[in-house]
């Protein structure tokens, strides 16, 4: 968790929040002002690693359905087929997703979630094949969708977004980080002496 090769990523996101909070935007209350403190409170609330931590932060499966309804067929047909309906997901809970976020006022603070459940995380995390689950989705679909957010600024080593299924320049609909992410605008610190992955992780 909060792993980033050459960079103390809790530390980095504290001192972003307390940049963002000296240029005036709105963080709330609660706000996590050091590495230790961002660290304390991913740690209780919901993950990737398997658990019955229930998060504050909900999507009603029911909105969910009907944003995922607006997705390509062939991306929906894609998730259903590996991943079944969206009840089997495991952050769904009591007729919602309970998704790994934090919100401080105007600002979230999440964990990226995983490519999929029940899988060698080593094996799939790269994989160009493997459709994302629709807790995956619903992570996305929220945060444009329902919390809004205006940007994306994604701390750490390169994420899974990048290895979803899909072309590698000149994404359309069907792939699926643009099913995914769509037009968000995406800040994307990562560290200068690993090319490869950084130039994969700009591809996207």
């Amino acid at each position: 968790l909060a792993n980033g090769v050459g960079l103390d990523t809790p530390e980095s996101v504290a001192h972003a929040l307390c940049a963002l909070a000296g240029a005036g935007y709105a963080l709330g209350e609660g706000w996590p002002r050091s590495g230790a403190e961002l660290m304390a409170q991913l740690l209780a609330g919901r993950t990737n690693a398997k658990s019955s931590r229930r998060s504050d932060v909900r999507f009603a499966c029911a909105e969910y359905e009907r944003l995922f309804a607006r997705l390509p067929e062939t991306v929906r047909a894609a998730v259903s087929d590996r991943w079944g309906a969206p009840e089997d997901d495991p952050f769904y809970a009591d007729g919602a997703f309970h998704l790994p976020a934090h919100t401080y006022g105007n600002i979230v603070i999440a964990v990226q979630p995983a490519r999929g459940y029940n899988i060698d995380p080593t094996a799939t995390y790269h994989d160009p094949d493997l459709a994302p689950p629709h807790g995956y989705l619903a992570f996305y679909l929220w945060l444009r969708e329902v919390f809004g957010a205006h940007a994306v600024v994604h701390f750490g080593k390169h994420g899974n977004l990048e290895w979803l299924p899909g072309k590698s320049i000149a994404l359309d609909a069907t792939c699926f980080p643009e099913a995914a992410f769509g037009p968000l605008p995406h800040l994307y610190p990562f560290i200068v002496n690993d090319p490869g992955e950084g130039t994969q992780a700009k591809r996207r």
